[in-house]
């Protein structure tokens, strides 16, 4: 037979570890979550922008992204990557797929160059000279480009 006060007491000499254990669970979470003056901070265009990004989209649209699509002839930006060097330099690969008569070539791109950064604004210049702005918020960058004639807003964020 069975000793109920032995069950009883295990029970009760448990429960205020668990209720304990509970609450210390329950505050590590409220930190993790807390507000900003006590939790994790959110990005801010005060951020270092230094590291790699990948982009997202392209005048809000998904990618692949189409810039021409007429009769015999499709260009689709595939895709493409944005490393902000530590020292200053820049490199932006670039992925396109032009298809002509049915025939599909994928092309990749390059740039090279350097950066700089001010609040909010990363600058930068291409080693042929060409210059542009480009906005950070502290997790991806807003550049625009011109491509064969056609204004894209593109949106770059950062990797983890």
């Amino acid at each position: 037979m069975r000793d109920n006060r032995w069950t009883r007491n295990t029970r009760d000499s448990l429960r205020p570890r668990a209720t304990r254990w509970t609450a210390l669970a329950a505050l590590v979470m409220l930190a993790a979550c807390g507000d900003s003056a006590t939790g994790p901070k959110p990005p801010s265009a005060n951020d270092p922008a230094a590291g790699t990004f990948a982009l997202t989209t392209v005048n809000a649209q998904p990618l692949p992204f189409t810039l021409f699509n007429e009769a015999g002839f499709r260009l689709v930006f595939a895709g493409s990557t944005l490393a902000l060097q530590a020292d200053g330099q820049f490199v932006l690969a670039e992925s396109t797929v032009e298809t002509v008569a049915g025939f599909a070539s994928t092309y990749a791109d390059t740039v090279r160059g350097t950066w700089t950064q001010n609040v909010g604004t990363i600058a930068m210049r291409a080693t042929d000279g060409a210059t542009t702005n480009a906005t950070w918020d502290g997790r991806q960058i807003a550049l625009d480009l011109v491509s064969e004639g056609q204004q894209l807003r593109t949106i770059y964020r950062k990797s983890p």
